[in-house]
């Protein structure tokens, strides 16, 4: 790989440069591998690979790339630390935010647990109850993204593709959301469970 030149720093990168490298050297360290076997998986030579962990250089992408690479990480890895605002959700057990979904024959209650959006991901996690009805009618669902349930209190049937799965305490589910999916039948009463939902907008 072509060694790109050294960079000098500008006054507003520096602290930036000093994070990644220090993450690029712990994570080298948790790796339990040298400085010199660093730059020879990356292909990126020792000196750089030097100052790039004292914060001397702004290293490129495809630098960073490559020493991800080398040590299997996502590049992301030697950002975690420069974050310095995010988003948080911390809710009680029983709590959430409470809402109703209502369809044209039919409306159940669930509460939303988290819900994140950072382009171009969206996340959303929430608790969600059916009660058992006589006609078995209850919605379906086709969406982007993946979906995960497991259930909290109750027993259903519910339906993915084409292919029905017995759900009681403790089961869980996950799936394409692309396929048709929805409760097909309520067991019990009624029947909770969480549903944690991610897709790229």
């Amino acid at each position: 790989m072509d060694q790109p030149n050294p960079t000098d720093i500008p006054p507003d990168k520096v602290d930036l440069s000093v994070t990644v490298g220090l993450a690029v050297k712990r994570q080298r360290e948790i790796a339990h591998i040298s400085l010199r076997k660093l730059a020879e998986l990356s292909g990126i030579s020792s000196a750089m690979v030097s100052r790039i962990e004292n914060g001397q250089v702004s290293p490129s992408l495809s630098t960073l790339e490559a020493l991800a690479s080398a040590l299997s990480l996502s590049v992301i890895t030697f950002f975690a630390d420069s974050v310095q605002t995010a988003d948080v959700t911390h809710v009680k057990a029983g709590q959430g935010l409470p809402a109703t979904r209502i369809f044209t024959d039919h409306q159940h209650e669930f509460r939303i647990l988290g819900r994140h959006r950072k382009n171009p991901l969206e996340f959303e996690a929430a608790s969600i109850t059916i009660k058992r009805r006589k006609d078995d009618n209850h919605p379906k669902y086709i969406n982007r993204g993946y979906v995960f349930l497991t259930v909290t209190r109750g027993e259903c049937i519910y339906q993915c593709g084409d292919k029905d799965f017995p759900m009681a305490l403790g089961d869980s589910l996950s799936f394409d959301a692309e396929l048709l999916h929805g409760v097909k039948e309520v067991i019990t009463k009624s029947v909770t469970f969480t549903s944690i939902a991610a897709k790229i907008t």
